[in-house]
């Protein structure tokens, strides 16, 4: 073997050594053949500039693979928000962290039982952890149902004391890796964090089951994200028709999202419609708006085809009859002023609306309207208990269209002898009558009357149907739509 020869063999070892070491499609692999071919196994002497031709060849050939196999097989943030893009959803705080060189490489690469781990990007701020993990099959495939975050697979992330603040998710949106994500609801105040795998098993559904172990550790430096962390302290304050008062506290950006706080207080009389926790049942609808009217996001509204970018939200007691709350979205605007407007809110209330009828007489639906709210009978039955025991329990199929909310309605039923029953719900509610262009406006809808598929009220420990039966909503989830506020953000000079 001469010289020359020898020079062929070391590049081709070269190049075949490096994309061993990656998962290559087919169609990377062929270009990787085609530059390995390109190196001629000629016996005939070249001059020393064809030696170093080469070596400038197997380089580039190398440039090349790297580039192509990037590009095809660990799609980058960028790569993924392009296809987002094509499916008209953009993540606005991943392409700031890729323009602030937020976007971190662990060079995760775990293999076993044939199968190989990859995650190659990673973004992290005080708002939440976005991360893409891939996972390879035996072919070098990318295997998007192998692996199923149950136990004993998980993900879990700790601060710079080690204590776990979070774990990860599939978000799914995107067939070429597993997204995950962990949200925050309360800013992180760590100067790093551990992002921990624990993945012992792979397969799904009724497919057996492959243990190995694709356990992975990586650190993730947060002291740059903390500086890009920046407060505004806002103003306004408002005191609804019936005793809420509300204030707007701080607004927090973050590179992956920006924090909104509020704070809420009842006044006596509210207070005495809610007793006992019953006025910790809460719920506040809301939007931002440009200075010309159009819709930035919405949270809780009743309106059709709203835009939603709500990662966290949470309130909490801070006194009696006082609640902080907090959103946290995935944008909102920077350099131009918005408004916020308040479209409704929500307090469990004491109610007492009663609806009296005997079952033997339920031939055809009847209707009752208690507080702007409909209820329609629609039948009772006795049925087996949901327990699973060999107790039956009597059923009441109903219609509705509330006015009110349905999160924290109470209800019991009341036999002739006035002994009280527990009612328990089953079935669906969905939103009719919304606008496309009215936050407030709509009805809450319990049964579904266009496939026929009534509300059920299963009476708890009533194992026969009375000859008169009375329904008493103990609790209404009270809607309040009249308030009439809005607050300029962001002013502009």
């Amino acid at each position: 073997m001469d010289h020359h020869e020898r020079v062929d063999r070391d590049l081709k070892q070269f190049l075949k050594t490096k994309s061993q070491n990656m998962a290559i499609p087919d169609i990377v692999q062929h270009a990787v053949d085609n530059a390995l071919s390109s190196l001629p196994e000629s016996n005939v002497k070249q001059r020393t500039t064809l030696k170093r031709w080469r070596w400038t060849a197997a380089i580039m050939a190398l440039i090349v693979l790297l580039g192509t196999v990037s590009f095809f097989t660990v799609p980058t943030f960028a790569q993924m928000v392009r296809s987002l893009f094509a499916k008209d959803y953009t993540d606005i705080g991943l392409l700031r962290a890729q323009e602030l060189g937020l976007v971190y490489d662990p060079h995760i690469k775990v293999k076993d039982e044939g199968y190989k781990l990859v995650i190659n990007e990673a973004v992290a701020d005080p708002t939440r952890v976005t991360m893409a993990l891939q996972l390879f099959d035996k072919k070098g495939e990318h295997d998007r149902n192998k692996l199923v975050f149950v136990d004993p697979n998980n993900i879990t992330i700790k601060d710079d004391h080690g204590n776990v603040v979070g774990s990860m998710y599939d978000m799914g949106l995107t067939n070429d890796f597993y997204y995950m994500v962990a949200f925050f609801s309360k800013p992180l105040q760590t100067d790093k964090i551990t992002i921990e795998g624990n993945i012992r098993t792979l397969g799904y559904q009724k497919e057996p089951l492959i243990e190995g172990n694709w356990d992975f550790s990586f650190d993730m430096d947060m002291k740059e994200a903390n500086r890009q962390t920046q407060i505004e302290k806002l103003s306004g304050s408002y005191t609804t028709p019936h005793g809420m008062t509300i204030t707007l506290k701080r607004l927090t950006r973050m590179v992956q999202g920006v924090r909104f706080e509020l704070e809420t207080e009842l006044d006596d009389t509210a207070m005495a419609r809610s007793p006992g926790d019953l006025w910790e049942k809460q719920m506040l609808s809301f939007h931002f708006e440009t200075m010309e009217g159009q819709e930035i996001y919405s949270v809780n509204p009743r309106k059709e085809g709203y835009k939603d970018s709500l990662m966290t939200s949470e309130h909490q007691v801070i006194g009696n009859g006082k609640m902080r709350w907090s959103y946290t979205f995935k944008y909102l605007p920077e350099h131009e002023s918005y408004r916020f407007v308040l479209d409704a809110y929500s307090v469990a209330e004491k109610d007492g609306s009663r609806i009296s009828f005997k079952p033997s007489e339920l031939t055809e639906p009847k209707t009752f309207d208690i507080l702007k709210d409909r209820v329609e009978l629609v039948g009772t039955s006795l049925e087996a208990s949901l327990s699973g025991d060999s107790t039956y329990e009597t059923v009441i199929t109903l219609y509705g269209e509330l006015e009110n909310e349905a999160t924290y309605e109470e209800w019991n039923a009341y036999d002739p002898a006035g002994k009280s029953y527990e009612i328990s719900l089953r079935g669906g509610y969905s939103f009719v009558n919304t606008l496309p262009d009215n936050w407030r406006e709509g009805l809450i809808s319990m049964g579904d009357r266009y496939t026929q598929q009534p509300i059920e009220f299963r009476v708890q420990g009533l194992e026969q149907i009375p000859e008169e039966l009375t329904l008493v909503r103990e609790v209404v989830d009270k809607r309040y739509k009249d308030p009439d506020w809005s607050v300029l953000l962001n002013e502009q000079e």
